[in-house]
């Protein structure tokens, strides 16, 4: 069988000769000469291929081949130095992966470390366009890709300078948020209350250029519903709602008792405009 195991070895045929060379070994566990074939393919494995999960487990293999062996073989002197080589080379290729296991995770830690440290760069960037945001469609999409740009970020891996800087970061864009959200909503309200009063100095207008028109409450309602009632009061500055009262008062009192009432179920009825 030891020269099959070796046929398959020479050949390429890895998974033929660890099978013949595992049933051969289990068969002759005190026999140098099949040890030494057996335990040497296993090193050489442990050694020489890819996938270093693998040299792991061929690495693990060689130690418990090994171990029976040195539990099972007749020992001499020179058997006891022979062992002592065996376990020399396999902790020199046990200490190799580990070294090839440290480069990969430094390599790995240094890619994340890279990583975060460029997310935190565009953050920055971000936080600056969002102060400049002048529109709402502006802020949504900036406000869009910080929280793409977050979300890459590894917060498990920051370092002890990154996680600092991320957190006085995280603290100043959640500020700046709301201070631009407040900027950008009193912007929309200046908008609003511009339209709002316009149209009430048109309703008023309107109404004093022919006031017997609007004794009817048909024109009365379309008047009122386009115009003075069109806005909702709570997004009113306080210097728009004296204007409104000013322009409402004064039709209501041009008003007759059926003409007050209409009016007030028209202030009710009237559908508000949004923006």
């Amino acid at each position: 069988m030891l020269t099959l195991f070796n046929n398959y070895k020479e050949s390429g045929k890895i998974s033929e000769a660890l099978l013949v060379g595992r049933n051969l070994f289990n068969r002759n566990s005190a026999n140098s000469e099949v040890f030494n074939a057996y335990y040497n393919f296993l090193c050489l494995l442990a050694e020489s291929l890819p996938s270093l999960n693998e040299r792991k487990d061929f690495a693990g293999q060689a130690s418990v081949v090994l171990a029976f062996y040195s539990e099972n073989a007749e020992l001499t002197a020179e058997r006891v130095v022979e062992i002592g080589n065996h376990q020399q080379r396999l902790s020199l290729i046990i200490e190799a992966i580990s070294d090839v296991e440290c480069a990969q995770f430094e390599s790995i830690r240094a890619e994340i470390e890279k990583r975060n440290d460029d997310g935190i760069k565009k953050l920055y960037k971000l936080k600056d366009e969002l102060h400049g945001a002048a529109t709402q469609e502006q802020f949504d999409k900036t406000l869009t890709e910080v929280g793409r740009v977050d979300s890459e970020i590894d917060k498990d891996s920051l370092t002890d300078k990154q996680n600092k800087i991320y957190e006085t970061l995280t603290r100043e864009h959640t500020d700046l948020i709301s201070s631009k959200m407040r900027e950008l909503e009193y912007k929309k309200n200046i908008e609003y209350n511009k339209k709002a009063s316009d149209s009430f100095a048109k309703a008023f207008k309107q109404f004093r250029d022919d006031e017997s028109k609007y004794k009817n409450q048909t024109q009365l309602f379309s008047l009122a519903s386009s115009t003075l009632f069109a806005y909702d009061a709570s997004r009113l500055f306080n210097e728009t709602l004296i204007y409104y009262n000013h322009v409402y008062s004064y039709i209501f009192s041009k008003m007759d008792d059926e003409g007050k009432l209409a009016l007030t179920r028209f202030s009710i009825e009237c559908e508000r405009k949004l923006m």
